[in-house]
């Protein structure tokens, strides 16, 4: 028994007391819980970051927006007018040629050609831009204080396109009518020389057909590149040409390429007086042969040695003037220029095929300007416009295959352009007649 009477009811109580107390503080913690969700979830959440928030994430300022400019070089002007025009002072034109002299060493510009660059906003200078040869341009920047020169190459854009015309006049108004430049015309000219004088040869109605390659820089023509193809209609004679490895050749792989070009002129030229036994000398007034080819031109027109050889004579020769005589490396032949106005080479040297020698004249026995051009085979004279002369070398045998596959696949190209140009149906390429076939 327990010896302190009332202790053991009244400890009781207490241990009851205590046990409601952690009960209870138990549920009032709950209910606690219970409406703090309840309050958080009758909250708004926050709006998430919209994008131009985050944008607006801080970061290094924009760099400026620069002011170009396009300008070209006047006459007799230097590259420190030019800077001086587009805001540099006369001490940075000088440190700026001095920092463009390790990769531009002449610093020298051509009047008439265009330079670009841009200013900051401020119309500080920050760039010039100039091109200094058909592949390269200068770009000098500023860099803080300093001037940096690069030399770059241009990224150009080659296409292939056809172009066809029909001459009325001259082949020089017909490439300019179809809406190409005149070089176009020398370009073509040259690669049917040895068999075509665009002189003498072509007449009226007479047609062309060209598939090509352009060189396109920043979007805008900038030059010509190879003729892949051409085909020339003389009349009724059909002349063809297919550039295959550097060289052009005919629809049988024959080399275009001949030991003597057809005629020593390019354009500026008709013919006066033909080869003949017997003619009446315009001055002399008497009967004699005239072995050679009258071509009239205006003085100065460039006359060229129409094949490869060595000058035996350069010099007045009587009644002729002014004249050269070349020995050529094949076929044991001669040419002479006559009536020249300038004589371009010297006795004993050595000159190429298509080079030029002198300027057309009225020198000597003359009533006008003009050339008058002979040719002697084994010293026995030749009529110029009918002479017969050594091919180049054809394709190889062992690549004539190759080249009749690329000679299909130009003029195919070339008449789907055509067609795709003129928006009707392909024309059919022309039969060649007894051209090799490889299925």
């Amino acid at each position: 028994m327990d010896p302190r009477p009332g202790y053991g009811k009244s400890y009781v109580i207490m241990e009851r007391r205590f046990l409601i107390g952690i009960i209870l503080a138990f549920v009032l913690a709950l209910v606690g819980v219970a409406g703090y969700k309840v309050l958080e979830r009758g909250k708004r959440p926050p709006p998430p970051l919209s994008v131009k928030e985050l944008t607006r994430a801080p970061g290094p300022p924009a760099a400026p927006k620069l002011v170009e400019f396009s300008d070209t070089f006047g006459k007799n002007e230097t590259i420190t007018d030019a800077l001086l025009r587009h805001g540099l002072t006369k001490p940075q034109v000088a440190e700026w040629v001095k920092a463009a002299r390790p990769v531009w060493p002449r610093v020298r510009v051509v009047a008439g050609e265009t330079f670009q660059g841009n200013l900051y906003p401020n119309g500080e200078f920050h760039e010039f831009r100039y091109r200094i040869d058909p592949a390269r341009y200068i770009t000098v920047y500023r860099d803080g204080d300093k001037f940096i020169p690069e030399v770059k190459k241009f990224e150009f854009e080659m296409r292939t396109v056809a172009v066809s015309g029909t001459i009325r006049n001259s082949l020089f108004v017909a490439v300019a009518e179809a809406g190409e430049q005149e070089t176009l015309a020398g370009d073509l000219s040259n690669i049917f020389a040895w068999d075509v004088d665009f002189d003498t040869d072509i007449q009226k109605g007479d047609t062309f057909r060209l598939l090509l390659e352009k060189r396109y820089l920043m979007g805008q023509f900038d030059r010509y590149g190879h003729i892949l193809t051409a085909e020339l209609m003389v009349g009724k004679k059909r002349y063809s040409a297919y550039r295959f490895q550097n060289d052009y050749f005919d629809d049988n792989g024959k080399s275009l390429k001949k030991s003597l070009l057809k005629s020593p002129l390019n354009f500026a030229a008709r013919v006066s007086s033909r080869f003949s036994g017997a003619r009446l000398h315009p001055i002399l007034k008497i009967v004699r042969p005239h072995y050679g080819v009258d071509y009239a031109a205006p003085t100065g027109t460039p006359v060229v040695a129409v094949g490869s050889g060595r000058v035996v004579s350069a010099g007045v020769d009587g009644g002729f003037g002014n004249s050269v005589r070349l020995h050529h490396d094949t076929g044991n032949i001669e040419t002479i220029y006559s009536h020249l106005s300038v004589i371009g080479v010297h006795a004993g040297q050595r000159v190429a095929q298509g080079q030029w020698i002198g300027d057309v004249g009225a020198t000597g026995l003359a009533t006008g300007p003009h050339l008058d051009f002979r040719v002697f085979e084994r010293g026995k004279p030749v009529n110029p416009l009918r002479k017969i002369v050594p091919d180049a070398p054809p394709v190889a045998a062992n690549l004539l295959r190759r080249f009749i596959a690329q000679r299909d696949d130009l003029r195919s190209r070339l008449y789907q352009l055509m067609s795709a140009e003129n928006n009707h149906a392909t024309p059919a390429p022309p039969d060649v007649a007894g051209a090799h076939s490889y299925k």
